[in-house]
Formats: structure tokens, C-alpha cells, sequence
């Protein structure tokens, strides 16, 4: 594939740092005219869920080498093998998922938005901004512009608050997720709905470098 073209907007293209997972953190709220992307309860539920159908595949596995393999198989292998996946599976898919929501819960919500104050608080980052100084939130959806020297045609999705204070414009990254379709749909509806935030959908071609940035949700017509 093609290098990107050398005049691009590097605010256009994903920040490109940290971990990008499929996992669900935040969660969106607003109370008494406050809007908050805070962390999510710890997915106890689901994690043993998950850790039930990973244990079922297993047992599967086990069943197929045991009755169908016709004795020859050796014992390693028909207890050895499911039992050892198995068990690798379940423990570090909770750990990592335990790792994750407590890490969330630890640093506490990524946005705070009091609409009556007009003031927005990025607790994490400890910066406080003012609403005129708020251009927009950025979700956005591309490739990589040029990270490490190496171009691919990945597309996780990044949720960026875009600000400008004393004519500085900076992007402060929110959310990442490695989904490229409703990465973040779930989290803008009631922000969309309760504040007067704009928010700025921008994706690429998933070939080529030709970006689109236009008004998401409520104030695509207008």
C-alpha cells in the first residue's frame, strides 16, 4: 500500500498510543446535569460467562480425542491438552479482564462534563476546560498515518476531546477500541442527547488515504 500523502493533516489520523482492546470500560452516564464516561463495574458475570464457554470447548476437545480417535491418542494428549488449554485460557483472559476494569476504576472517569457550569474536566489528565474552549469530540476511525515506519491497513477507532485555549489546538485522547464499526456509538448517544458537545465522525477508505470529517449524530443536519 501507498505511503500517506506528505501534506497530511496529522489531527485527521488515529494518535496511535496505547492499548486498543475490544473491551467495554466505560460506561456513559448523566445525572442532575452532569455527563460522565466513567469506568464500568467489574464484569463478574461475564467473565465467568466466558470462562464457562471456554471450558465447554475444552470438554469438546477432550470428548473428540477421547471417543473419537479410536485409542490413538495418548493419555497426554486426551487429558494433557484440553486441560491445559483450558485452564490457560480461562486464567489469563481474567486476568486480563480483572487487570483492566480495576486499572479503569483506579484512574477514574476519562470525561466530566458539568452542563450547567459550563466546564469540562479531564480527571486523568488533571486539565480543566471551559466550554468555549471545546472544539469538538473527535470520534474517528483510520489507519495509522505513519506509525514506526510501517503502514497497514488497520483501523481501530479513537474518541478524542479536540481543544483550543489561547489558540493552541490539542487533541486529548479518550477511548480506544480496535472495532471499525460502532466503536463508539453506545457512549455518544446520551452525550449527544443531554450536552451540547459536538461530536465529529471522521473515517478513511479502507484503501487509500482520502479522509471524511463531518457532524455525527445530532447535528448532522444541521
Amino acid at each position: 500500500m501507498a505511503k500517506p500523502p506528505p501534506d497530511a493533516d496529522p489531527e485527521k489520523f488515529i494518535i496511535g498510543r496505547g492499548v486498543y482492546s475490544n473491551l467495554q470500560t466505560a460506561t456513559p452516564v448523566f445525572a442532575n446535569g452532569v455527563f460522565r464516561l466513567g469506568p464500568t463495574p467489574m464484569p463478574v458475570w461475564t467473565i465467568v460467562i466466558y470462562n464457562i464457554v471456554f471450558a465447554a470447548f475444552c470438554f469438546g476437545f477432550y470428548w473428540i480425542l477421547e471417543y473419537h480417535t479410536h485409542g490413538d491418542a495418548v493419555p497426554w494428549a486426551v487429558y494433557g491438552a484440553p486441560i491445559g488449554v483450558g485452564l490457560f485460557t480461562c486464567t489469563v483472559f481474567t486476568v486480563v479482564v480483572c487487570v483492566s476494569f480495576a486499572n479503569a476504576n483506579r484512574l477514574g472517569p476519562w470525561l466530566i462534563y458539568d452542563t450547567k457550569a459550563g466546564r469540562v474536566e479531564l480527571r486523568r489528565e488533571r486539565e480543566t476546560f471551559e466550554r468555549n474552549e471545546i472544539v469538538y469530540i473527535q470520534y474517528i476511525t483510520i489507519k495509522h498515518l505513519d506509525y514506526g515506519r510501517v503502514v497497514s491497513n488497520w483501523r481501530p477507532s479513537e474518541l478524542n476531546l479536540i481543544t483550543c485555549r489561547g489558540g493552541v489546538r490539542k487533541r486529548w485522547p479518550l477511548l480506544r477500541s480496535i472495532f471499525n464499526v460502532n466503536a463508539f456509538d453506545r457512549m455518544l448517544e446520551p452525550l449527544i442527547e443531554h450536552t451540547d458537545l459536538p461530536v465529529v465522525r471522521v473515517k478513511d477508505e479502507w484503501l487509500g488515504w482520502n479522509v471524511t470529517e463531518r457532524p455525527y449524530g445530532r447535528t448532522a443536519g444541521n
